[in-house]
């Protein structure tokens, strides 16, 4: 029988590394999905990995879970991976830039959900792709994200009618 999350919590806080290597086990490719997807480079996702599990290690013993782990480790992935991208690029304002940046090119339309997932805003798209990929609950979005309910409800229904408007135009 495979020990529950909270059953190797207990274990790490005692001091078992077998109970913390089995977490890292079990969440080290979400771990490096979630960060691929945010830097688009296999060493820096492999990197985030080694730093998101630091991080985790510090917090034994002592560390309580409150919610599914994935939702502690959602923005620790997420902030390595802005930490990790604002230094490998130069700061730049996008948003100052949009009126004047020629719109990208359209591709054939082939149905891909992960082109057009491509296209929505940074939020929506990051709640469409935790809520479909990760498989997060609302709340459990809401929680990671520290955002209130109903804005991860908001994004992810505007997210979604933008993706059927997008197959629509295709």
């Amino acid at each position: 029988m495979t020990p529950s999350d909270e059953a190797l919590i207990d274990g790490a806080n005692r001091g078992d590394a077998h109970a913390f290597e089995a977490l890292y086990r079990r969440y080290r490719d979400w771990v490096v999905a979630v960060a691929y997807r945010y830097t688009g480079d296999r060493d820096d996702a492999l990197d985030v990995l080694q730093d998101t599990f630091a991080y985790l290690f510090g917090k034994f013993p002592g560390f309580a879970l409150t919610a599914r782990l994935t939702t502690f480790l959602y923005p620790v992935v997420k902030n390595l991976c802005v930490d990790r991208l604002r230094k490998r690029r130069p700061t730049i304002d996008i948003d100052s830039l949009a009126d004047v940046l020629p719109a990208p090119p359209t591709e054939a339309a082939t149905g891909d959900l992960q082109r057009l997932v491509q296209t929505l805003p940074a939020a929506q798209r990051e709640v469409v792709l935790l809520r479909f990929v990760d498989d997060f609950s609302l709340q459990q979005i809401a929680e990671a994200l520290d955002v209130p309910l109903g804005t991860v409800k908001s994004r992810l229904h505007n997210g979604l009618e933008a993706i059927r408007r997008g197959r629509a135009e295709r």
